[in-house]
């Protein structure tokens, strides 16, 4: 499955859709559309791939509703003046990769305390693409997503409800900053979930950066921190995972997505209410075993181009 996207700068919602970034993922020419089911049967093999390397019995279920993911038919959207073929490849993958590289977060998740999600209540930070969403909910969660990309609303219309004995919902907006975002979010989560969005390099460059490569909260970090910790039950948990390429060195251009480490330190976490189980692990040896099952050690070198960090914490 594609892996370009999964290094892309989420915060770059412009260029995403109408710049540098057009060409990988929306395409000037139309590929030959993927037949329904087949981009679905390609994820379920990966997840199958992915089994042996996952500890923790939910997240092994949790893979194995990939084969149970709704099948989709090409349809048609308009973006910016233009028509945009979206078929099962895109819809699923096209954007930030396939779904399963969710799993190893969610199996240090399920490790650190997190017993299960059937019925429980799961919010996605910066989704990106609807996939991991679905097979959540196929476990019997409620899930949210929330996500600032444009993009996203047009391209998954009429995609929420329930799934399985889950749902989804998608809300499109800046949260905590949109007091209209937070409303449509909710409160009462079990997890909070962030993957490859709350990267340092995005939220606190350590060098100077385009200001398009890089995500604006739209509050400081301890007002985002404590709209987390309200959106969460007692003892839910809120999980960073980034996977990265390799650090600039200091005669190259600054790449924001590669620095994956937590933007926030212990003592702001610890400030806003929580408890600290994980801060910054670096993650690498892991990531790049569920790389070289995802088949993407055909496109790149693992030891010199792959890293991982993790933070989790729990509400006290």
């Amino acid at each position: 499955m594609k892996l370009q996207n999964q290094f892309l700068a989420k915060a770059s919602f412009a260029l995403l859709l109408y710049g540098l970034l057009a060409g990988p993922l929306w395409g000037q020419t139309q590929k030959v559309a993927k037949e329904p089911g087949s981009v679905v049967n390609e994820i379920a093999a990966e997840a199958e791939s992915v089994l042996p390397t996952i500890e923790t019995e939910w997240v092994k279920s949790w893979l194995q509703t990939a084969k149970k993911l709704p099948q989709i038919i090409p349809f048609e959207v308009s973006l910016k003046e233009k028509t945009i073929q979206v078929d099962e490849d895109l819809f699923y993958v096209g954007r930030y990769g396939s779904p399963v590289a969710y799993a190893r977060a969610l199996d240090l998740i399920a490790k650190a305390g997190c017993s299960g999600i059937e019925k429980k209540r799961i919010l996605d930070f910066g989704y990106g693409s609807i996939g991991q969403l679905r097979m959540l909910a196929l476990s019997g969660a409620e899930v949210v997503g929330v996500d600032v990309a444009p993009s996203l609303p047009i391209m998954y219309a009429n995609q929420e409800g329930s799934l399985g004995n889950g749902s989804v919902k998608l809300v499109s907006g800046s949260f905590p900053s949109e007091p209209k975002t937070v409303e449509s979010v909710g409160a009462t989560f079990d997890l909070v979930i962030s993957k490859n969005t709350l990267k340092k390099g995005y939220i606190h460059p350590t060098r100077e950066a385009r200001p398009e490569t890089l995500i604006q909260l739209g509050v400081d970090d301890a007002t985002f921190l404590r709209s987390v910790h309200r959106c969460l039950n007692a003892k839910g948990f809120f999980a960073i995972y980034n996977i990265c390429p390799a650090k600039a060195k200091p005669d190259q251009a600054y790449i924001p997505w590669a620095e994956g480490e937590s933007p926030f330190s212990r003592e702001q976490f610890e400030a806003a209410g929580f408890e600290v189980l994980s801060l910054d692990v670096v993650d690498d040896e892991a990531v790049r075993k569920l790389a070289t099952k995802l088949g993407w050690d055909k496109s790149m070198q693992l030891e010199s181009d792959l890293f991982a960090w993790y933070t989790i914490v729990r509400k006290r």
